[in-house]
């Protein structure tokens, strides 16, 4: 498998473990309210249905463009969210072993979608998904 699809796969994949396991947690808080648990688990599905995409679009094969396109917006969304969340949480009143795993969570994320971005953007074009209706190789 190319490097760029095995890039977006990780990405897609740590994101589903992260941000899926997340709404479990959400929905177990007894101290959070429950508009508190729906603006948090809206968080979790943009995530999910994000990363969703970004495996349809490797899996079907579509063009490079809407990899490219689908990867961009999961590892923007990722980084942006993280980089906010990493502040509030440093800054919050927090335990510092939350602080560290999820130090470690963003870490992890926001190099996957590095890592992703670079991988689609160095790739030749013989290692991205060619068109659905296209031949194979």
């Amino acid at each position: 498998m190319p490097r760029a699809r095995i890039a977006a796969f990780a990405l897609a994949g740590w994101t589903l473990f992260v941000w899926t396991t997340r709404i479990g947690n959400i929905w177990r808080d007894d101290a959070a309210s429950t508009g508190s648990k729906i603006g948090s688990t809206a968080l979790a599905l943009s995530f999910t249905v994000l990363a969703v995409a970004v495996i349809v679009v490797a899996v079907r094969r579509m063009s490079p463009t809407v990899l490219r396109q689908a990867v961009v917006a999961l590892a923007g969304w990722t980084t942006a969210v993280w980089v906010v969340r990493s502040l509030a949480i440093l800054a919050g009143d927090r335990p510092v072993g939350f602080k560290v795993v999820h130090g470690v969570l963003a870490v992890v994320s926001i190099a996957l979608s590095a890592w992703a971005v670079r991988s689609l953007r160095e790739a030749p074009s013989g290692d991205l998904p060619r068109y659905a209706g296209s031949q194979r190789a």
